[in-house]
């Protein structure tokens, strides 16, 4: 039969795992065996995985947090530059507009394009849009619009 978890040694199986971390034994309080003996399935208050976090939250430093996420954004350069052409396409092909319609162009014209992502801060977006080329961006557009006004979904 197969030792129960009491048996093993909770120490020495943390310092296998986390071999840099200070073994402080004395701080740590193992569950009482009045809760294990009793015959019952409760857990003890204390048990072998809150002690193991508590040590792994000793142990990691500030210094290792990251930026916040709001700080940088993650995009994909040729899904903006379709989204801001989307409407110029529309105005000078006489095709219909509807939603369905919208978003198949787009997706025909991105699923042609190569994707392009980037992470940058917020603020910085536009300024690289600016510098995109949007030749490629807009001969997929007219080539997606000119197949959904011939094969419309609906």
């Amino acid at each position: 039969m197969a030792a129960s978890k009491k048996e093993f040694d909770k120490d020495y199986i943390f310092s296998l795992i986390m071999p840099s971390a200070p073994i402080a034994s004395e701080n740590i309080q193992p569950p009482s065996d009045d809760s294990t003996t009793g015959g019952t399935d409760e857990t003890p208050a204390h048990d072998s995985l809150s002690i193991l976090q508590d040590r792994i939250s000793q142990i990691t430093s500030p210094a290792v947090k990251l930026r916040p996420a709001e700080e940088f954004v993650l995009t994909n350069l040729m899904e903006q530059l379709v989204a801001d052409r989307l409407d110029e396409v529309f105005f000078k092909f006489n095709c219909c507009r509807c939603d369905k319609c919208r978003r198949d162009v787009a997706a025909l014209a991105l699923n042609s394009l190569p994707p392009r992502y980037v992470v940058v801060q917020p603020d910085e977006l536009s300024s690289l849009l600016q510098d995109c080329s949007t030749k490629d961006v807009s001969s997929a557009l007219v080539k997606a619009i000119l197949y959904v006004k011939n094969h419309p979904n609906h």
